[in-house]
């Protein structure tokens, strides 16, 4: 029987029971306790609480990793980043959402193996967890100087460095980078103003955001109906949203702090009571654990096994509409376009609904094609430098956050 994780669990029976979290290791510069040497010398007597703590690394955001790795252990079919040797080696890497790693992992490796029998063309892609990179692979492509450095065709999820003003300016603005497709787009793309007007970025799909109540734990209180009504001090430490020890998701800080300013970010930081992954969030509501709201993707709300206890609320003014975003190299446009038509054609973007996230093409059918969502705007994300932006509201949100979360 396979032993939980925990953080008295020894590296090497962690590596054993688990074998995709040597990733994680790898990822986190503890590779030297993932060799042969070690796995038979030290990494049968040293704890994961002794390495990290010895390295400095955070332990509540290391576990969610270990936690997600083993959570998609049995589907992964599709290599990941630390199967090839530089980025630029990779035609394509995709760090997809937690929801998406799995459908489109298979369906894009179908795709490729069509593509290498039927005309001979051999693709270098990675496929890898959005949440395993934020820790790592983002803050490497802040130093990257060459476009010959990055893939050649990135696709990446929520707002991160891609959106930053020195990967804007650098890459995308001098005409290195650009998006790719045209289609007419829905009309809820359109009213939310999603689809990007200068061809400089392609969203693919939306992970869209939205609230779960515990009933049981909102007690008389009312249901809320729109991201306005979680600042309500009758909320006070009883919103839940992804994060924790340091680190939350500036999918929902973002537009809050853009909608109603550094009052409003006060007024959501007095309402947390923890940051927790979704799976986490999920097991947590199952298990009737406080936490009145919870903020989460729309497709792990329907992972809770009593629905009864639950209330889905997609927001009035819109589920949060955090990205999945295509990107490819301008002069790779013509070498690749068989690829590109496929990420942006019709079947991708059924297989995107088919796990509960809107895309932008107006004759796909899905049960989340048709309801708003809420987008921060373009105008919004090249006005400010959105990673100095991100650093600003950490800076206003963590200190009013309840210790210890």
């Amino acid at each position: 029987m396979k032993p939980d994780l925990s953080f008295n669990l020894s590296v090497a029976d962690i590596i054993t029971y688990y074998p995709s979290t040597k990733a994680v290791f790898i990822a986190h510069g503890l590779d030297i306790l993932v060799t042969e040497n070690a796995m038979r010398a030290l990494s049968p007597f040293l704890t994961l609480g002794t390495a990290l703590r010895s390295r400095f690394i955070p332990e509540p955001s290391f576990m969610r990793l270990l936690e997600e790795a083993v959570e998609q252990e049995n589907i992964l079919e599709a290599p990941g980043l630390e199967d090839v040797r530089t980025q630029g080696d990779l035609t394509l890497l995709a760090l997809m959402p937690c929801g998406l790693k799995m459908p489109f992992s298979r369906a894009m490796s179908s795709f490729l193996e069509n593509l290498k029998r039927d005309l001979g063309v051999a693709v270098k892609f990675a496929v890898e967890g959005n949440l395993n990179q934020e820790l790592s692979y983002y803050s490497y492509v802040e130093r990257i100087e060459s476009v010959d450095e990055l893939p050649d065709i990135i696709i990446s999820s929520d707002f991160n460095t891609f959106y930053g003003r020195r990967f804007y300016e650098k890459f995308v603005a001098s005409g290195q980078f650009c998006g790719y497709g045209t289609y007419e787009p829905n009309s809820n793309y359109i009213n939310a103003g999603i689809v990007e007007p200068n061809g400089e970025y392609s969203v693919l799909g939306v992970n869209p955001l939205v609230m779960v109540a515990n009933l049981d734990e909102v007690g008389d209180r009312s249901l809320p109906s729109c991201w306005k009504d979680l600042l309500d001090p009758m909320w006070k430490e009883s919103v839940t949203l992804r994060g924790g020890n340091g680190f939350f998701c500036h999918a929902v800080l973002l537009p809050t702090y853009q909608r109603y300013g550094k009052e409003g970010l006060e007024r959501l930081a007095d309402n947390v009571l923890q940051g927790l992954h979704p799976s986490q969030m999920i097991k947590n509501i199952d298990g009737g654990a406080p936490g009145a709201i919870y903020v989460m993707p729309e497709f792990f709300a329907h992972r809770a096994r009593k629905q009864d206890r639950i209330r889905i609320i997609w927001p009035e003014d819109g589920a949060l509409a955090s990205p999945v975003t295509l990107q490819v190299k301008s002069s790779k446009l013509e070498e690749l376009r068989p690829i590109l038509d496929y990420l942006t054609g019709k079947e991708l973007a059924q297989v995107l609904v088919g796990a509960r996230f809107p895309v932008p093409h107006g004759d796909i059918v899905g049960d989340v094609q048709n309801k708003p969502l809420l987008w921060l705007g373009w105008d919004y994300l090249r006005r400010d430098d959105l990673l100095e932006l991100n650093r600003v509201i950490d800076t206003i949100f963590m200190p009013r956050v309840k210790p210890g979360i």
